[in-house]
Order: C-alpha cells, then sequence, then structure tokens
C-alpha cells in the first residue's frame, strides 16, 4: 500500500500580496473551496490514512472560518495540522492566538529574505517585512513549530547565508530553501532569473552554516539537484518522496511526487551520476531557459554527512528543554503526555523520537540522564 503522509488544502487562490516570484500568479483569485467542501476533504484525508494536514493558498489566511477548519482537522485526528502563509495577518497577536487555540501546531512562513526593503519589492507592499515578522515572532512566542520557506532569486540569492542567520537568531530553526519554478508570475520576470549553478554555492554556505549551527538535518533544498550541493547531497529534497495529496480549490487532487516526475528530466550528466536513480532531475521550464551548462554528475558516493552540535536548537530540542522547566525529572512516559500540550510539540509523539532527542541534548550537555527501576528519566542540567 502506498504510503501516506501529507494532505495539502489549498482553501483559495487569492492573495493579500502580489509576489514577483509566484508560481500561482496565473490561478483565478475567485476560485475558492467551500467550507463544507474543506471539512469533506479533511474527513477524506483522515479516512485514507493521511498522518499530516496542511492548509494554504493564495493566503489561506484570507479567510475567516481558518480556525474552524483547523479546530475540525484536530478533531478528526490530524495530530499535525500546519499552515502555509505569508504572515501579514499573524501581526495580530488575537489572530494568531485564535489559531494556536483551534489546534494549528505548525506554522510555515515564506520570506524573500531577510532586508526589508528587497522583501517588500518581491512581494510587491511596502512594510510586509515587518509585519510578517511580527507574525513570525508572535507564533514563536505561542510555542508553536515555525519553519521560514526562503525564496531564492537573483536579488537575494547572495545573501543566504546572512538571511539565514538572522532568522536562527530569531528563533527559527527549520528552513527549506526554495529555487522558483519558472511558472507564472516567476516565468515572467526575467530580472529575477539566476541559474542554478550560480546560485547554488550560497546554498551550500547556508547549508554548511546550519550544520555547524547544529541544525544539519532542519535545512533542505528544494528544486536543487543533489550534484549541485558538494558535502551536502543529502539535503536535496528531491531525493526523497513527499507521499503528498495536494487537493486545489476546485477540488481537484493531484500525488506530489507523480506531478514532480513529470516536470523534470534526465539529462546527458545524468547517465554517469550516483543519484540518476534516486534524483529525478531538472524542471523543464528551468531546462528551456538555462540548459544543462554547468550541470555535472556526483561520480562516486558521497562521504555521510555529519552531524554537529551547536548553539542552536530543533523544535523537538526547544519542546524537550520546554516541557523540563519545571526542574522535577520527568520519565519518557510522563515527557510523551505533557507534549500534547504545547503545539511545539507535535513531533514528540513515540518514545523513540524522545530519546533520539534526549540523546542529543544530553550530549549539548543541557540535561540529563538517569536509568531508574527499569525506566529513564529526564532534567535540565543545572550544573
Amino acid at each position: 500500500m502506498k504510503k501516506r503522509d501529507c494532505c495539502e488544502i489549498i482553501l483559495n487562490h487569492a492573495c493579500d500580496l502580489g509576489c514577483a516570484f509566484c508560481s500561482q500568479a496565473d490561478f483565478s483569485p475567485s476560485s475558492l473551496m467551500t467550507p463544507g467542501e474543506a471539512v469533506g476533504h479533511i474527513y477524506r484525508a483522515k479516512k485514507e490514512g493521511f498522518t499530516r494536514l496542511g492548509f494554504s493558498g493564495g493566503e489561506a489566511l484570507l479567510r475567516r472560518d481558518l480556525p474552524q477548519l483547523v479546530k475540525a482537522a484536530r478533531r478528526v485526528g490530524f495530530k499535525a495540522v500546519r499552515l502555509q502563509t505569508n504572515g501579514l495577518r499573524l501581526a495580530s497577536l488575537p489572530a494568531a492566538e485564535k489559531l494556536v487555540r483551534a489546534g494549528l501546531t505548525v506554522c510555515k512562513f515564506t520570506f524573500a529574505g531577510h532586508l526589508p526593503s528587497v522583501h517588500d519589492r518581491l512581494v510587491g507592499k511596502p512594510g510586509a517585512f515587518k509585519k510578517s515578522l511580527a507574525g513570525l515572532s508572535n507564533m514563536l512566542g505561542l510555542k508553536a513549530a515555525v519553519g521560514v520557506n526562503l525564496l531564492i532569486t537573483k536579488a537575494n540569492y547572495r545573501t543566504l547565508p546572512e538571511t539565514l542567520k538572522f532568522f536562527m537568531e530569531k528563533g527559527v530553526s527549520n528552513f527549506v530553501l526554495i529555487y522558483p519554478i519558472y511558472t507564472g508570475a516567476m516565468a515572467r520576470s526575467a530580472a529575477l532569473r539566476v541559474s542554478l549553478p550560480a546560485a547554488a554555492p550560497f546554498m551550500v554556505k547556508a547549508l554548511r552554516l546550519a550544520a555547524e549551527s547544529g541544525l544539519g538535518r532542519e535545512v533542505k533544498a528544494l528544486n536543487v539537484p543533489p550534484c549541485l550541493l558538494p558535502g551536502f547531497e543529502n539535503r536535496a529534497a528531491g531525493l526523497y518522496r513527499f507521499n503528498t495529496v495536494v487537493v486545489a480549490a476546485d477540488g481537484e487532487a493531484r500525488d506530489l511526487d507523480s506531478s514532480v516526475a513529470a516536470a523534470r528530466r534526465q539529462g546527458p550528466p545524468c547517465a554517469a551520476c550516483f543519484f540518476r536513480k534516486t534524483c529525478r532531475g531538472i524542471d523543464h521550464n528551468y531546462l528551456e531557459i538555462f540548459g544543462w551548462k554547468g550541470i555535472s554528475p556526483v561520480r562516486r558516493k558521497p562521504a555521510a554527512e555529519k552531524l554537529k552540535t551547536g548553539p542552536f536548537f530543533t523544535n523537538n530540542e526547544k519542546c524537550f528543554l520546554e516541557l523540563l522547566k519545571g526542574g522535577k525529572p520527568r520519565s519518557t512516559a510522563e515527557i510523551l503526555r505533557a507534549a500534547k500540550s504545547v503545539p511545539l510539540c507535535y513531533d514528540c509523539a513515540d518514545g523513540a523520537n524522545v530519546m533520539v532527542t534526549g540523546a542529543l541534548l544530553v550530549k549539548k550537555g543541557l540535561i540529563k540522564r538517569t536509568f531508574r527501576g527499569g525506566i529513564y528519566f529526564w532534567s535540565l542540567n543545572h550544573a
């Protein structure tokens, strides 16, 4: 049976920004899923065995019924409910609180860099960066699991490492470096085009920064082949199956893996590449613009990536530390029970995640683990 991970529901195509890199700009802004249709898709996704549910747009926060839809998703049994957003409307703390109270566990923001002038120009709205950043701060303060998607264009690719550091210092620990697809508005934005070989060295610098900061597994590169990420080949998201079905605002469902495979091509460099059986190649729209120039095969199996500890914490580590703040040692079972009340801890649903995360924090010297009566107990290390 095919594995089912995430069902992504596109609630509408209307948006309150006009991003120059938007791949959905050609969809009708009037396209809207009714509340009844949305609830139907939520129930169907649970029945079909999906473990995570996502809401997106357009901009899903334009819908007043979004908290009710989040609540419906939690009521049918989804432990992980994610929102993909530009974050403008989350600058209102009451709006952010309402979503978290409804059961939202993960909030993914999209930014076009860390410089307000660049971001605002690319999204077409003065002051957008300030508002989106306020929304991000609100969700972090509410202990939601927050991630940032960084859109890569000619206007921002050289500052990618600085951008990553900026958001890491704000408290974000999960990132996707997104090289754009040349459809929609991006297909017409010739001034924003940068080739993969030109942008990739800056992605590698950002990935190295993340690895040295303790977030090696928390940053991935989307729409980038592994051959352009030396030393970080396994951070190429395209090597793995998404196991995701996307339900459009008109109700049409499509398997994301099938859609990606249909849009990508392998070429002459791929025949001799170590990843030829797992990498699906490069998007055909990119190839029509840039061709295969600068693409070279990986001749042999890359060395295994070595995980490092660093000054920044993953969402799971933040969750673990949050649950130990009371000072009293807690067993693994007690941590699992307590995690149910903290949105940030949505991923701490099984003992394996707790043991792995706990071991990393022990290695960092932040907590200690004791074994009594056949049970592991965890506590903060105050030494």
